[in-house]
């Protein structure tokens, strides 16, 4: 690629501006704001979610952290190093200050550091930090001993979901379908999904930690069993605060991506076909219907553990039955795009 101003040779296809003359690229299939090639067909861009054929914002600067390179998308917490000046997410803080890990491990002089080593000041800053946090937990009846007990999700806990392009809404002819789950084509990039609903004992451990009241669980019990009565901006703040104490890109899927996941590439109402049992999911079975193949079933009237039936294709937990799940996007019934786009960066739309 030659940058029209200055016929520069561009190697980077994902470029916003030349190396050569610094005028911003322009480009018919890069995304406006971000600069990212679109996939094709695409109606928005897969980095930042800006509709394709955008108009370049004015007064817009972007933002890439310089320890990933990986774009700075709104709502990604971030700092500026103290000591080398460079833009960085939350996961290449050192401790609590404002401080880069490789500027706390290698420089002397950057600001709030020892004269020690660098090796062993980033060693004792990462241990101040631990025992900062084990003794903040001891204020809560010493509820964690690790990092990872603290937050109850581990890196295991997460499914890799590989992206395509699948017929999201259901076909006219399916009983009970609603109007306007009308059939499209959809295209889903890759993402990682957490591999069962989240359960009182995760959401417990940040309450705890945030001193927050836990929501209540109608008498049926907390632990394995998916947290329930916590309303969307909740979660939003939830899954923020999970990404600033693992470096981790949470948040909630849009709809488009749960359906997609929850489908694991089938196409029938359910992934376990035409129809589905009380043996395969949660869910009142005391009354017959099309989607139980007209046979009864069990009405156990709360919620259960999650794990107890069978993972989808993609190694999913409960993604029928049990409870209802929220998702990040802004419903819109005649599927504008809106099922593409999350809502989370809009906290003044109740």
């Amino acid at each position: 690629m030659l940058c029209s101003h200055c016929n520069f040779p561009i190697k980077d296809p994902d470029a916003l501006f030349c190396p050569g003359c610094g005028e911003r690229l322009q480009r018919d299939n890069g995304c406006a704001v971000c600069g990212k090639t679109l996939e094709p067909n695409a109606r928005f861009c897969s980095r930042c979610g800006t509709p394709a054929g955008s108009d370049v914002p004015r007064c817009w600067t972007p933002l890439y952290c310089k320890g990933s390179g990986s774009a700075i998308l709104p709502g990604d917490r971030h700092f500026r190093c103290r000591s080398c000046d460079g833009i960085y997410l939350e996961k290449y803080r050192s401790g609590d200050l404002p401080i880069c890990l490789q500027c706390a491990g290698s420089s002397a002089d950057a600001p709030g550091l020892t004269a020690a080593s660098g090796e062993s000041r980033l060693k004792a800053m990462v241990q101040d930090e631990m025992e900062r946090r084990i003794a903040e937990a001891g204020n809560h009846g010493g509820m964690f001993q690790s990092q990872q007990l603290s937050l109850g999700i581990s890196e295991s806990d997460w499914v890799l979901i590989n992206g395509g392009d699948f017929l999201m809404g259901s076909p006219e002819d399916e009983p009970d379908r609603l109007y306007y789950e009308t059939r499209h084509q959809v295209q889903v990039n890759s993402f990682e999904m957490l591999r069962t609903p989240v359960t009182f004992a995760m959401y417990d451990a940040y309450c705890e930690i945030r001193d927050l009241q836990r929501p209540g669980d109608e008498g049926w019990g907390r632990e394995t069993r998916p947290v329930i009565n916590v309303d969307y901006w909740s979660v939003v703040q939830y899954c923020q605060w999970l990404r600033k104490q693992t470096g981790w890109q949470v948040r909630l899927p849009t709809e488009a991506e749960w359906e997609y996941a929850c489908r694991a590439g089938t196409t029938t109402p359910f992934w376990t076909g035409q129809t589905i049992t009380t043996e395969q999911a949660n869910f009142d079975g005391s009354y017959p219907s099309p989607y139980t193949g007209g046979v009864k079933g069990v009405r156990r009237g709360q919620t259960t553990p999650v794990g107890e039936f069978p993972a989808n294709p993609w190694g999913l937990y409960d993604v029928h039955g049990n409870v209802w799940e929220w998702c990040s996007s802004e419903f819109d019934e005649n599927y504008a795009g809106m099922e593409q786009l999350s809502a989370c960066q809009y906290p003044d739309n109740q």
